[in-house]
């Protein structure tokens, strides 16, 4: 009886009913707990991260990128060059960053602008723990750009390399197909150019 006007026609419900429901979905969800919700948040035990994310330690002693000064930025000399590549490339991809890099299923994610996914391994040592270093010497500054991206996609995170990577051999596979029906869609094309009047 009270969505009627006086006039005695039914209004429309989304201009008269929506409005009140909404206000009960504010009140309702307003006296809402939140501790115990942000508790179940982390799951099966987990500390809630603020820094990073994933399952595991995020700072075991095996990590990579983490390390003595050669792996602040850029190496300049020849000595921490070859301390950062002997550090860096024998150092085999862990189970972790591989699964965080294929990705499954509820996996966690992070604030971000471009990119919505954060660090696994963070904490003091790495380069980007508190302000980053940068290097000294003018050519290192001007390269630094892209020291930093493959530092961050090859050694710091190179499990955004294995989500990359699962990128592009999915787009392969899903191409493939379509490329092969193509090319035979083009060859039954100039067969039927040659038997129909075009």
């Amino acid at each position: 009886f009270w969505l009627k006007r006086s006039s005695g026609v039914s209004p429309c419900p989304a201009t008269s009913v929506a409005p009140a429901m909404l206000r009960l979905s504010v009140k309702r969800l307003g006296l809402r707990p939140a501790r115990p919700l942000l508790a179940t948040v982390a799951g099966h035990g987990q500390r809630m991260r603020k820094q990073s994310f994933g399952y595991g330690d995020h700072a075991p002693p095996d990590a990579p990128g983490f390390g003595g000064e050669h792996q602040q930025y850029p190496p300049e000399t020849v000595g921490n060059t070859v301390k950062y590549i002997s550090e860096n490339m024998t150092n085999p991809p862990k189970y972790k960053e591989i699964i965080e890099g294929i990705g499954y299923p509820g996996q966690k994610n992070s604030h971000g602008g471009l990119c919505t996914l954060g660090r696994i391994y963070y904490g003091p040592g790495r380069y980007d723990y508190g302000r980053p270093k940068m290097p000294k010497g003018w050519v290192a500054n001007f390269l630094y750009p892209l020291w930093e991206f493959g530092h961050i996609f090859f050694v710091a995170d190179r499990w955004l390399a294995w989500r990359a990577l699962r990128h592009i051999l999915a787009i392969t596979i899903c191409f493939i197909p379509m490329n092969i029906h193509m090319h035979w869609n083009a060859r039954m094309m100039e067969d039927y150019k040659k038997t129909h009047e075009w």
